[in-house]
């Protein structure tokens, strides 16, 4: 006991010599241990529209008494949906080309559209698909210029080939996540995407570059837009179901279609090897908002969530999926246009406003078809 006290002492005198007291030591060490903080789960959502159409019909009935357009309307049953993700992606399939506003099948739509996707909760745009040279080069670059001064990011279609080198991947941070977001198309329609801009075009020798390139910047999941497969096939082809293989075995972790302007399945592509991890693809989100109304399976299609969660920082990412069905309402009861996006739970939807007997016929012929449709959970 008395060797005890003598180190005391002799503690108590060197804490006095450094000009800390033993209550201030005593302090200050709890406090230390009071200040390390659990690690806490990290849990975000990611919202995915498919494909923003814009037809001239849909021009019409936005333009005002004014003279200008407001796009709002057609937005705001799921605006609070979008804004509220962490953070929402959609398949811009028009132009912001300038005037004469255009629908099919070259768009240039106002670019009040890109207020109310700015508005309604977007953040990223992808810009890579057959209609991205629908204005030849002025529209490619007009339509950068518009969502760079409303703040949306963007990739698929680039100024330039210095442009390009600087911003591919798009690199997003959501806490300890690093996101990579790249996007390809099939194709233009046949259309010369005019130099210098450049539009992203499926090519496999490209697209490892860019994912190599994702993986040296410390991206830790890695997601990829693609407009793909046949239009209004219900099911995705044998080349759709190749590259998505390919790409799983490139690292891919989300693999999210367009074009076919249908709903078409998602599914868990199983790791090959013990040091891959599964990915998570949906061959075709649909249409988004559009003026399409056959098949009945075009007037609308899927909003995607993609619920990303991590133990903690060196844990791996789990992926869980959930999907919303949204129907375009075109008609109000008295006849006038609008184009409305609706929530719709499938069996059978129960819609929060009256619909004219037409569009309740769409919807249900909407619901019937994508109530076959396999997801995956």
């Amino acid at each position: 006991m008395g060797s005890l006290c003598r180190i005391l002492q002799i503690l108590s005198f060197l804490l006095l010599l450094s000009g800390v007291s033993c209550a201030e030591a005593s302090s200050t060490s709890v406090q230390s241990a009071d200040t390390i903080a659990p690690v806490r789960p990290e849990v975000y959502r990611l919202v995915f529209a498919g494909d923003i159409m814009v037809h001239g019909p849909q021009i019409k009935a936005a333009r005002t008494a004014e003279g200008m357009y407001d796009f709002t309307s057609s937005f705001d049953s799921l605006a609070s949906r979008i804004s509220s993700a962490d953070l929402a992606f959609g398949n811009l399939e028009t132009t912001f080309g300038g005037k004469p506003y255009t629908g099919y099948p070259m768009f240039s739509t106002p670019d009040a559209m890109g207020t109310a996707l700015r508005e309604a909760g977007f953040d990223v745009l992808t810009t890579s698909n057959n209609h991205s040279a629908d204005r030849s080069a002025l529209g490619i670059t007009r339509t950068l210029d518009v969502l760079d001064s409303l703040g949306i990011a963007h990739t698929g279609s680039y100024r330039s080939v210095d442009e390009r080198k600087r911003t591919v991947p798009l690199m997003l941070e959501l806490g300890s996540l690093r996101l990579a977001v790249l996007a390809y198309t099939y194709g233009t329609n046949g259309l010369t995407v005019p130099e210098p801009t450049l539009v992203d075009g499926i090519d496999t020798l490209l697209m490892a570059q860019d994912i190599a390139r994702a993986d040296s910047l410390g991206a830790n999941y890695k997601i990829v837009q693609i407009h793909w497969g046949v239009e209004y096939e219900r099911a995705p082809n044998r080349e759709q179901r190749a590259l998505a293989r390919w790409l799983h075995g490139q690292g891919v972790d989300a693999i999210v279609g367009s074009h076919p302007h249908v709903v078409q399945q998602s599914e868990w592509i199983e790791p090959d090897s013990l040091e891959s991890r599964k990915s998570f693809v949906i061959y075709s989100l649909g249409n988004f908002v559009s003026n399409q109304r056959k098949p009945a399976a075009t007037r609308g299609g899927m909003l995607l969530s993609l619920t990303l969660s991590r133990a903690n920082p060196t844990a791996d990412i789990v992926t869980q999926p959930s999907y919303q069905y949204v129907f375009v309402n075109k008609l109000r009861p008295d006849g006038r246009a609008v184009y409305r996006l609706l929530p719709v739970d499938l069996p059978k939807a129960q819609v929060p406003v009256p619909l004219p007997r037409a569009e309740q016929v769409d919807l249900q012929d909407f619901c019937s078809y994508y109530s076959a449709i396999p997801m995956v959970h």
